[in-house]
């Protein structure tokens, strides 16, 4: 029987790598260690860590939070880039529980790489750090392996992965017997759009369930198998919008807010996600889109210059802020308002 293999990994990511550029620690890195993974890995994620060694005595953690799901076989390996000294071991754990590593202590070995497969579905966390805590440069890499994808089947239902609600999910939905099969999905709490190639995005309107529907179908057009998959819809924790010298967002020097150039994001005292503003409009009316774009967390050079040629008294708005994951799942941040002088 063909079946859809379904992957949806919402998960959120800690990184606390510093460092500098060095030669060999950039994404050629990515496609070595994605290339180690095996001919029968997908790859899912990647995790990059860069240390400079040890930070007041302590060996320095990279730490992600990764949700695996029930009965799949995942496969976790790590390459090391040259030049460094540091050799990186990653540990899996749930809870304060070790569930794997790519070193064996016992045998003081250094595995590369372990394959895992959970018996319910949970967040897990994935901890990377170099030995001794000398300085070095890796990737790790998250893959399941093809001959356990996951299946929309009775067995699977009782076991929800979660989407957050008002906010871009990315789902990879393909049927694995036929690379060109053609794929009809809907959802029934907010949207879900095609991307690229088998990648979907879920976007829901509500926190409750989502249910989606997936339908394959005959290349005559007739339905070939009806597949459903419902999911739980989490209410995602935000960060808010803030400018630079602004006196609690409500009135700033208009030089000052030009010299800052950018919005930044401030979280609460238990956040410490790695997001990223990928665009926002400026404007002087507050409405849904009128303004001027910029597809960055900075001021784009026509909005400075629009800045510049606004009288004093002016009431601007920031809208339609938009802010991406570390593991792209892309949010809207609640706009923000207020009087230049």
């Amino acid at each position: 029987m063909k079946h859809i293999g379904l992957l949806c990994l919402i998960a959120i990511c800690i990184c606390l790598c510093r460092g500098q550029a060095y030669a060999q620690c950039d994404n050629t890195l990515v496609d070595k260690a994605i290339s180690q993974s095996g001919t029968n890995a997908v790859y899912l994620r990647e995790f990059k860590v860069r240390f400079d060694g040890l930070e007041k005595g302590k060996i320095p953690l990279a730490r992600y939070l990764v949700l695996l799901s029930k009965n799949t076989t995942y496969r976790f390996n790590v390459c090391n880039a040259e030049g460094f000294e540091g050799k990186v071991v990653l540990q899996l754990y749930l809870k304060d529980k070790l569930e794997r590593s790519t070193f064996d202590s016992k045998k003081n070995k250094d595995l590369q790489r372990f394959d895992f497969t959970p018996d319910k579905a949970a967040t897990y966390e994935v901890v990377m750090s170099f030995a001794e805590g000398k300085a070095g440069c890796a990737v790790g890499i998250l893959s399941m392996l093809s001959d356990k994808d996951i299946t929309l089947d009775k067995d699977n239902q009782d076991e929800l992965d979660i989407l957050y609600a008002n906010a871009d999910n990315p789902v990879v939905i393909y049927d694995d017997e036929d690379d060109f099969a053609d794929i009809d999905v809907e959802i029934d709490n907010g949207t879900i759009t095609r991307a690229e190639g088998v990648n979907y995005i879920i976007h829901p309107q509500e926190t409750g369930t989502a249910l989606l529907t997936i339908r394959v179908l005959n290349r005559n057009g007739t339905l070939r198998e009806f597949k459903q998959k419902k999911y739980a819809v989490f209410a995602m924790d935000k960060p808010y919008a803030a400018i630079r010298g602004a006196e609690n967002n409500i009135v700033i020097d208009k030089q000052e807010l030009i010299t800052s150039g950018r919005i930044d994001l401030w979280f609460s005292e238990n956040m410490k996600c790695n997001y990223q503003i990928i665009s926002f409009i400026l404007s002087d009316k507050n409405d849904l889109i009128s303004g001027i774009s910029s597809t960055s967390s900075k001021f784009s050079k026509s909005q400075k210059e629009w800045l510049k040629k606004q009288p004093e008294g002016t009431r601007l708005y920031i809208k339609n802020i938009k802010a991406r994951t570390a593991d792209h799942v892309v949010m809207d941040i609640a706009p923000i308002d207020f009087e230049i002088k």
